[in-house]
């Protein structure tokens, strides 16, 4: 991609992250009196909380995704950053020395969240429970995480 091509990508996506993050943000104000939850209050909940909670761990999935693919690596691209060869926990560590987030580490923790978000199905309600809950727990982190990329990116022209 040409500089232009990147920065006019970025673009895009800060926009696509504004409007996530702000839906997100008034989603977890919806979801604020049932979470965290316990096991059996869980097991309780009708269609309506369910589907919520369903939407709010998919937007917790697409927000990490497109901030670590797409703000990340606009950036750092941007930046004078190499990408080859460089491993996504590299990258995120560049971004931090970058002062895009405010720790690689604690970006990596919610990536562990995500890939359980993605790849784990549970049916046992603890499980259920301890899922959300986790979810939950790194919501705030990373909606300042993508604030804060988004914030860089702005104030150096990328975006």
């Amino acid at each position: 991609m040409t500089p232009d091509e990147v920065r006019e990508a970025t673009a895009e996506a800060v926009r696509a992250a504004e409007q996530l993050s702000s839906h997100l943000e008034r989603l977890v104000q919806r979801m604020g009196l049932l979470l965290p939850a316990e096991p059996d209050a869980l097991s309780a909940w009708g269609d309506d909380p369910w589907e919520r909670l369903h939407a709010l761990l998919r937007m917790f999935e697409q927000l990490f995704d497109l901030t670590s693919r797409k703000l990340f690596r606009g950036l750092l691209v941007m930046s004078g950053e190499t990408l080859a060869g460089l491993s996504a926990q590299n990258q995120f560590r560049r971004v931090e020395a970058l002062s895009g987030i405010a720790s690689a580490d604690r970006w990596i923790e919610i990536g562990a969240t995500r890939n359980i978000l993605a790849h784990d199905y549970p049916t046992d309600p603890v499980a259920r429970a301890q899922r959300a809950n986790r979810a939950w727990a790194d919501i705030p982190d990373l909606i300042a995480a993508t604030r804060q990329v988004i914030s860089l990116l702005h104030s150096e022209g990328y975006a």
